[in-house]
């Protein structure tokens, strides 16, 4: 698992000791600037050898550099056979068995697993550690503009990783991915206290700003929350979010949150049939089967979608040869009484002629008409 993380440490060991406990072999964890205890919390894995420390200074938020750099140095110096890109808050929570026997059972025609995220809201503040206090979660989690909260993706461990950021989506060369499919969630706590909120709200809006260069759309969340703290409303929002128990009853009821105590029965221990247990040859025949009908419905999805987008082009360009036909046609038409119109003037003018021809004018004026023409010859 790789690791970045600044000023994280009322859930970094949290973090580490669910990951080591779910089949994760090793950590390699960059500290960013942290200000508070995050980096003495991390050398204390690192002197059990379970992890690696790297250290980054500055503000601006290089996200991907670090991120990439972790990964390649996973495939590259430590032998990994997959790689999860992770951040403190987020804990990757599989549906049977641990994440070894999630990733140990994965075809492999399969290099990557698409895995969708939930927000747990915020609780009032107390004295219990978060995963105690933080058992609610939104049913459908969006992000800051109101669309579908982005996945994470974990990946077979390869040289060749480049992460986009925010770490949700992957770029490699022959990659096959499945989708995200219920199999794989990852659990997101985002908002512990307001304290911690506001310092991570600064930290990451102002390590964006200082970003350079930066995509427009990269980090906009964040930047938004920082607008937010610098109008003086941050603490309006974190509060319009917490979950209080006189509310809970009627918020569940309502279908917006869910309660959800996975990671605190699996943290404390007081479920310990929450999951299959290591190496169930049942979970790992379930795993490996339900993945590979994702990934061939996904793919005939894609090839659906790519037939429906062909016909559809087909349609469009039978809809122009329609109207080009139409205009064809009516110019036939527009010429068709065009012929018409001339042929009644040809006929009246060949009448005209006719009854020319016919009147005695005509005939009298022969004699002169042909004196004029011979003396124009000799002209």
């Amino acid at each position: 698992m790789t690791l970045l993380a600044r000023d994280e440490a009322d859930i970094v060991a949290a973090n580490l000791d669910y990951h080591l406990a779910q089949g994760v072999d090793f950590v390699i964890a960059t500290n960013h600037s942290s200000r508070d205890a995050t980096a003495e919390l991390l050398r204390g894995y690192e002197r059990r050898g379970v992890l690696l420390l790297r250290e980054a200074g500055g503000e601006a938020h290089d996200q991907v550099t670090h991120v990439n750099a972790m990964a390649r140095a996973a495939a590259v110096e430590h032998g990994a056979d997959w790689v999860i890109n992770n951040d403190a808050d987020e804990f990757w929570w599989p549906l049977l068995g641990s994440l070894k026997d999630l990733l140990s059972a994965v075809p492999e025609e399969i290099d990557a697993l698409v895995a969708s995220r939930s927000n747990f809201l915020p609780r009032p503040e107390g004295p219990e550690p978060f995963l105690e206090r933080m058992v609610v979660r939104e049913a459908a989690s969006r992000n800051g503009r109101g669309e579908p909260l982005e996945p994470k993706v974990v990946h077979r461990a390869t040289a060749e990783i480049e992460m986009a950021p925010g770490n949700h989506s992957i770029h490699a060369p022959h990659l096959t991915v499945a989708p995200a499919v219920g199999l794989l969630e990852v659990l997101h706590f985002p908002m512990r206290t307001f304290e911690q909120f506001e310092r991570k709200v600064l930290n990451v809006g102002i390590g964006y700003e200082r970003l350079e260069p930066r995509e427009p759309d990269v980090g906009r969340d964040q930047l938004a929350l920082l607008a937010l703290h610098r109008e003086g409303r941050l603490r309006a929002h974190f509060d319009d979010l917490v979950v209080a128990d006189a509310d809970l009853d009627t918020a569940v009821a309502d279908g917006g949150v869910v309660v959800d105590t996975r990671l605190r029965d699996f943290m404390t221990g007081s479920d310990p049939g929450a999951q299959l247990s290591p190496g169930d040859p049942a979970a790992a025949k379930l795993l490996s089967s339900a993945l590979r009908l994702a990934l061939q419905l996904d793919t005939a999805s894609g090839e659906l979608n790519t037939a429906r987008g062909e016909l559809d082009t087909m349609r469009t360009e039978l809809a122009a040869a329609r109207a080009e036909l139409t205009r064809l046609h009516e110019e036939i038409q527009a010429a068709h009484v065009e012929r018409e119109r001339a042929e009644r003037q040809l006929a009246s003018t060949d009448a005209a002629l006719r009854a020319l021809q016919m009147s005695r004018l005509f005939r009298y004026s022969e004699p002169a008409r042909k004196l004029f023409y011979r003396l124009r010859g000799q002209g």
